[in-house]
């Protein structure tokens, strides 16, 4: 019997750690596994300009190209051209926007110095605002015609008005662009600009224009859950076999518990037969003790006082769950009752 609990408490508790293991392991996976997804794009920019001069007796042509050098009392006003177009690995819906700002810059002379007197912003190109849907790219083209002498007279007044003559001054001109790029598992805000330095001087000096444009190609990350029926069964799996184990653990408490009372209750009968075989007798049948006066006693050593006062065999009766101990005298009935698991009433 104790052989049979025991055995039946370590299956037990091997199926407990199998589906405990299986459980957490199937679990994990179908809700905590992810793939990295990514969305790569490209930006190709350009800046192209033409710098139109005044009417003078030096110069033939009308404008200039890029890439010369310019004497700036001879400007007149400059044309140019932003193209900037961004390309993606995948379709994606954008909303996007973009003005065109001229932002002059009132230097100081020490080239080291990375502050300045003054700034002003101009706002040439107002705000736009465009979206695509399930495109793989997107295309800004931008012209404007930059009024260089009335930017260039601004800063002169200002230099004048406040005796800073030995400044230097810049025109920035330039496409602010903010996109916010959206794709089945990735969104995210991409800021652009285009970059046109113009120098201002009252000064008939020599002069180069600076374009700053950028042709990355970036690619942006992101983890996300798995999905598909895979991942799904694997779940349910996972969810089945931790409340199985959650199940065994408490058969095995229950079943720990039973053995340990089993335990205890063959070691007291097989103590109380062995020391006392010789005053005890097997019974089959329950006595029938009505008409007697039942007395229950605490221990099987007041049983043991009882019988040494009217020395008469103690009977002991056998079922599946107690073990019933009887001392009858007369009119009187001792009794005391072992039980391997609860109490139930026994007459």
């Amino acid at each position: 019997m104790k052989e049979s609990y025991a055995k039946r408490i370590v299956i037990i508790f091997i199926f407990f750690l199998v589906f405990l293991i299986i459980g957490i392991t199937f679990l994990n996976i179908g809700l905590n596994s992810k793939k990295t997804i990514s969305l790569k794009y490209q930006e190709s920019n350009n800046i192209d300009y033409k710098v139109y001069l005044k009417e003078n007796n030096f110069f033939d042509d009308e404008y200039m190209l890029p890439g010369k050098t310019y004497i700036t009392s001879l400007i007149d006003h400059i044309e140019v051209d932003f193209d900037y177009n961004i390309g993606f690995n995948d379709t994606v819906d954008a909303d996007y926007k973009y003005k065109i700002i001229a932002k002059i810059e009132a230097n100081k002379s020490d080239t080291t110095s990375k502050s300045n007197y003054w700034t002003k912003e101009y706002t040439l190109v107002e705000e736009n605002l465009k979206s695509i849907k399930k495109q793989p790219s997107y295309t800004i083209n931008q012209h404007i015609n930059v009024d260089y002498n009335k930017y260039n007279a601004i800063l002169n007044e200002f230099k004048k008005t406040l005796g800073l003559n030995s400044s230097t001054g810049v025109l920035k001109v330039y496409l602010d662009i903010s996109s916010n790029v959206k794709t089945k598992d990735i969104s995210t805000p991409i800021k652009s600009n285009l970059l046109l330095k113009l120098p201002l001087s009252e000064l008939a000096i020599e002069a180069s224009i600076e374009s700053d444009t950028k042709n990355n190609i970036k690619e942006i990350k992101k983890e996300v859950k798995e999905k598909g029926i895979t991942y799904t069964i694997l779940t349910i799996i996972g969810i089945f076999s931790l409340l199985l184990s959650i199940f065994l653990a408490l058969t095995l408490l229950r079943s720990r518990r039973l053995y340990k009372n089993s335990y205890k209750y063959d070691l007291e009968v097989d103590r109380i037969l062995s020391t006392y075989d010789s005053i005890i007798v097997n019974i089959k049948e329950l006595p029938n003790l009505e008409g007697y006066n039942v007395i229950k006693v605490e221990s099987f050593d007041e049983l043991i006082d009882a019988h040494s006062e009217i020395r008469k065999p103690i009977n002991y009766y056998k079922e599946k769950d107690l073990s019933a101990f009887f001392l009858i005298s007369d009119n009187i009935a001792w009794k005391y009752i072992i039980y391997k698991k609860r109490k139930r009433r026994i007459k």
